[in-house]
């Protein structure tokens, strides 16, 4: 039995992110002889949360914005090396690899990226030259290398002359959507299913291009609402932006954390809106393919990566260019359905979380030797 120690995540269950990577895996590799140890923020899982086959290890931090996530890798590695007994440790997300020499005193360690922090404008100057800093000791320090995204993976090894092994995200083949919770929200807005546009973030800010599916939805007037799902509330001013420039067809929703919830709306939508200026591999567009609606996303080469020729894409940044696909779409629904029935088909074959797993679990094979 292979023991794994996974630390770098909030915890689980899923709400997004490395985390929906993590439980994905997790509920895979157990068949295959892997014992995995999840470390997780005691806040953050439930007291009776479990997944058959995997252990918990919840760990109680600090609380406030950066103590928290910051204690949660320190003291998550201390346990580690002072009492675990593990046959490696995958330690998730560049930004935690401070932690790095500390788990190299005992372990080796498959160090996996999932974009770079520092891209996303949230965070002040001094703090992305601190996660700046933490390529290196990603780099440095971990016994193997691999990334969500192509392009991250090439610019690492570009910048490092060290093999980076590019393991994308994936989706499952079947997914459960709550179309009754999901009528529910669209009741409370006034929102007519399969007559709206969708965008999701779990957290809104300005890379995530909120301002222009918003922008171009207000400007467009064809009667077609958006839905802006997400907690745009971290950052106050891009909140208040948001609102500003928000026509009457523009609704707010609160963070949804129950997925099957969030699946609903987005299989009751026209399309989603996915126009992030910077990205890794979005989770959310793997999902929206994997449903079955049409995507209209930003041409940024992260999403070009994924989608390939099936996506519809508009001018990164562009409103006028988004507005045009908008109304292209309410105009071809046939031909865009056409388009995402394809897409689905491409996501299924291509990233099949199964066959990532397997990836996954050959890697582990690979550092634990």
């Amino acid at each position: 039995m292979m023991r794994v120690a996974i630390i770098g995540i909030k915890g689980l269950p899923a709400r997004g992110g490395a985390e929906r990577v993590v439980e994905a895996i997790v509920r895979r590799i157990t068949s295959k002889g892997v014992a995995p140890t999840v470390y997780c923020d005691a806040r953050y899982t439930p007291p009776d949360f479990s997944i058959e086959g995997v252990r918990m290890i919840r760990i109680h931090t600090i609380p406030g914005k950066h103590l928290r996530s910051l204690t949660l890798a320190l003291f998550s590695a201390l346990h580690a090396v002072l009492s675990g007994n593990y046959d490696l440790v995958h330690l998730h997300n560049i930004e935690a690899s401070f932690i790095l020499p500390v788990l190299r005193l005992r372990f080796r360690v498959l160090g996996t990226a999932h974009g770079f922090a520092y891209w996303r404008s949230k965070w002040g100057r001094a703090a992305k030259r601190i996660m700046m800093s933490m390529d290196y000791f990603f780099m440095r320090f971990s016994n193997m290398t691999s990334s969500v995204s192509a392009k991250d993976a090439r610019s690492l090894q570009r910048r490092f002359g060290r093999q980076v092994l590019y393991i994308p995200n994936g989706v499952g083949t079947e997914f459960n959507a709550d179309l009754d919770a999901a009528e529910e929200i669209l009741n409370k807005h006034g929102i007519r299913r399969r007559r709206y546009f969708i965008f999701t973030a779990g957290r809104i800010e300005p890379t995530k291009g909120a301002h222009l599916a918003v922008e171009a939805v207000t400007r467009l007037d064809r009667g077609v609402p958006l839905l802006v799902v997400g907690d745009a509330g971290q950052v106050h001013d891009y909140e208040e932006k948001l609102h500003n420039i928000a026509g009457s067809m523009v609704y707010f929703q609160p963070l949804i954390e129950e997925p099957s919830v969030l699946f609903g709306l987005m299989k009751y939508s026209v399309c989603l809106i996915f126009p992030s200026l910077v990205e890794a591999m979005s989770m959310v567009l793997l999902e929206a393919a994997s449903l079955g609606i049409p995507v209209i996303s930003s041409d940024i080469e992260e999403n070009r990566e994924v989608l390939g020729e099936d996506g519809i894409y508009f001018r990164s940044g562009d409103v006028g260019s988004l507005m045009e696909k908008l109304g292209w779409i309410l105009d071809n629904q046939a031909d865009a359905g056409r388009k995402a029935a394809d897409l689905q088909k491409l996501v299924h074959s291509r990233y099949s979380w199964d066959r990532i797993a397997d990836r996954y679990f050959e890697v582990y094979r690979q550092v634990a030797a």
